[in-house]
């Protein structure tokens, strides 16, 4: 989702919808790092390292449930007011969004944000129109429909499973954290054993 589109971010009010995506690859490579503390602690029996990866798994398993949570709960409040394709339209040749505008265009096969009106008095790019248009793009064979709602249903379908994805990964937290806590506790009674 991000890799791939990363740039209709750009064309979003809202920097919730890509943070979503930032955070879960954050918990991802936070988790990761931190798991090599845990497998350590496991080897050479270090209830210390143990306690620092339960430690970390924790946030880790906050992050990811409470980004999931977040985006299950908003991914239908995704507003059209978040959308500004038709001032990106306006403002494409000075901000650099002509091509992710071309590439919506094209990918959505749509025109505009509403319709192609959004390019009255502007050059109607070739991404409005089908891919071997009878003659040159203009208003008569361009796509009839806005990338308004194309985008904006993107969006939902994709924060939607970004939030699937976080819960889910933070149901394997909580098996990470019960089976270190597990550990944890064996090595603590083998300790007063051995004592």
């Amino acid at each position: 989702m991000l890799v791939e589109k990363s740039t209709y971010s750009a064309l979003l009010a809202s920097l919730f919808y890509p943070v979503t995506i930032y955070i879960l690859i954050a918990a991802g490579t936070f988790g990761f790092i931190f798991a090599v503390f845990g497998c350590a602690g496991a080897m050479t029996d270090s209830r210390c390292m143990l306690a620092l990866f339960w430690i970390t798994s924790f946030v880790v398993f906050a992050a990811l449930g409470s980004t999931g949570f977040l985006a299950l709960y908003y991914h239908d409040n995704v507003l059209r007011k978040d959308i500004n394709i038709r001032q990106a339209i306006n403002e494409s040749e000075t901000n650099g969004l002509k091509d992710v505008i071309n590439m919506l265009q094209a990918e959505f096969q749509c025109c505009g944000e509403r319709g192609n009106s959004d390019w009255h008095q502007l050059t109607i790019p070739a991404s409005c129109c089908p891919e071997d248009p009878s003659g040159p793009c203009v208003f008569s064979t361009t796509y009839d429909k806005g990338c308004e709602e194309s985008l904006e249903k993107w969006v939902r379908e994709n924060v939607f499973r970004a939030g699937w994805i976080a819960l889910g990964l933070s149901l394997v937290q909580v098996l990470g954290l019960i089976l270190t806590c597990c550990q944890y506790k064996a090595l603590h009674d083998w300790n007063k054993k051995v004592d």
